[in-house]
């Protein structure tokens, strides 16, 4: 395929691209692709490209292993428990309270605070028991996590359990518990996303958040 793409693009310019770092190569490739009009050439950049990400996308896979459940952290020490009361007043869902209606996409959350902290209000259910929950939407935990309020009010009132099986919003899904610089809040993870095919759409300037589903 290196014969094919030396034709498409040149040899020189090929070469100067092969310097590159692999991101700046498929950045690179895409430019040259975006002048191109449709035919075969186009589709065997598209294909070198392509393949260009699944392996920089395998080599990140086989560097970096998976993080334990119980091991993951993400520090989070300007939220507080009186910030909990104001995101729920302005999402106008009073965290652990009993849910009213049945789940529905789409969600509207807000950015809250300095950090711009992206909250989305969604029903968890265990058994016969279905709470709202203000979750911190947090795009770099893999796991989603409930704090321990969040479980003793599903029923976890005896002991609290690290690692449970709920329905989030419709979804069934295994949470953890929330630990380590994060247990004062409730974490939606990639999993829940990944889980229920989801969109978000994030408005800065009217610090808000949509999350729907395909």
């Amino acid at each position: 395929m290196e014969d094919e793409l030396e034709s498409i693009v040149g040899k020189e310019p090929l070469r100067e691209i092969n310097k590159m770092t692999p991101n700046s190569k498929v950045s690179a490739l895409r430019k040259i692709s975006e002048e191109m009009p449709n035919g075969p050439k186009l589709a065997v950049l598209q294909r070198y490209i392509v393949n260009l990400m699944s392996e920089q996308r395998s080599s990140l896979d086989f560097a970096a292993p998976i993080v334990a459940p119980n091991l993951y952290d993400v520090l989070i020490l300007d939220i507080t428990s009186s910030d909990l009361n104001k995101i729920g007043e302005e999402l106008e869902s009073i965290s652990l309270s009993e849910a009213q209606v049945v789940p529905s996409f789409p969600v509207k959350g807000i950015l809250f605070g300095q950090g711009q902290r992206m909250f989305v209000p969604l029903i968890v259910s265990k058994r016969s028991k279905s709470i709202n929950v203000n979750f911190l939407f947090d795009t770099g935990s893999p796991n989603t996590y409930l704090r321990r309020e969040t479980l003793a009010a599903l029923g976890f009132v005896q002991s609290t359990p690290t690692e449970t099986n709920v329905n989030i919003h419709g979804t069934a899904m295994t949470v953890y518990l929330s630990s380590n610089h994060f247990e004062n809040v409730d974490l939606l993870g990639q999993d829940y996303m990944t889980a229920v095919r989801g969109t978000v759409c994030i408005d800065y300037p009217l610090k808000e958040i949509v999350v729907n589903v395909k």
